[in-house]
């Protein structure tokens, strides 16, 4: 029966029906780089990108049938107060790349969309260890590796692709944020210098450049990127305090908008959510798929997201799933 109901919500007959049950008045877009495509690296994190012709070319079509792009803050305001219209896009950004200055804010400003960044403070502060490219680099470079005993040969780029999957999987199990990442990598003989990659990140003067054409929200996104169910809360206040101590310092505010460094059910739970709230930020943005109803006024700490990238298809959003509003 379940299964009979999945195919007719599915079905080209009742796409209106399903659409209605499913849009919500709002998106969050959810994306982390803004580049072309290289096809010669991994698609593993070369996935993680939007071609800038891509969104343009979205955000083009989208003002064309009707959609308003919003603020993280009006979101949030608009919910609050009952107000939030329908057909409503907010663009938000993880991590704080480079790209999203070099790429991304050109067409911001050319469309005067808002968006917002969640900064990762150890970004900015070019101590981050972004072990993935480390990892990417190395499986590129060797056509064989020795994996928990076992030679794996790697001679293909979709036979690297796969071990950087394995191998991810295997790491992030024993990572528990940014800073005991190259610890652990050298356990596996895998050896990387974590400063090359820095200059992937955003600089300071070009966060400051963007909060002075008056799009940017800046938003936080802890520290050292830890995962919520591998530490204590107490440790999760310490990664988010340095992380407010840096924001301070350096741009004078504290963002008042937060995104889980992992948003999966895995990840975080709502003891993390309601220890996100009590730590006085106004919203708190998840991984998990879905659109935004009225009802998530009362879920401001975890609020669903739709991963943005050159697959994105907005039909794609109104398909059947279990939950309608996605909460906890």
């Amino acid at each position: 029966m379940k299964q009979h109901i999945k195919s007719l919500l599915n079905s080209a007959m009742l796409r209106g029906v399903r659409k209605g049950l499913f849009e919500g008045k709002a998106l969050i877009l959810m994306l982390h780089r803004i580049a072309p495509i290289d096809f010669n690296k991994l698609p593993a994190n070369e996935n993680m990108k939007v071609d800038p012709q891509f969104l343009e070319s979205f955000i083009i079509d989208m003002k064309n049938k009707g959609y308003q792009f919003i603020s993280i803050d009006e979101l949030i305001t608009s919910l609050c107060n009952h107000s939030l219209k329908e057909k409503s896009i907010c663009i938000t950004i993880d991590d704080g790349y480079k790209d999203n200055f070099e790429y991304g804010f050109e067409i911001f400003r050319k469309y005067e969309i808002p968006f917002c960044v969640y900064m990762c403070a150890a970004f900015l502060d070019k101590t981050a260890d972004m072990w993935w490219f480390g990892l990417e680099d190395f499986l590129l470079q060797n056509d064989k590796i020795n994996f928990n005993g076992q030679d794996m040969i790697i001679d293909t780029l979709e036979a690297k692709n796969n071990a950087f999957l394995k191998l991810r999987n295997e790491l992030i199990c024993h990572i528990n944020d940014y800073s005991n990442a190259t610890e652990i990598m050298d356990k596996y003989k895998i050896h990387y210098n974590p400063k090359e990659y820095h200059d992937l990140a955003l600089s300071v003067d070009e966060v400051k450049s963007m909060i002075g054409g008056g799009l940017l929200t800046i938003g936080h996104h802890t520290y050292s990127h830890p995962i919520f169910n591998n530490l204590t809360n107490d440790q999760i206040k310490q990664d988010v305090f340095k992380a407010n101590e840096f924001f301070k310092q350096t741009f004078n505010e504290i963002p008042s908008h937060f995104a889980y460094p992992f948003g999966s059910r895995v990840e975080v739970s709502k003891q993390h959510f309601d220890l996100i709230k009590e730590l006085g930020f106004k919203s708190a943005t998840t991984t998990r798929f879905g659109s935004i109803f009225d009802a998530h006024k009362s879920h401001l700490h975890s609020l669903p997201r739709v991963f943005f990238d050159d697959s994105f298809k907005m039909e794609s959003v109104f398909n059947f799933r279990k939950q309608r509003v996605v909460t906890q």
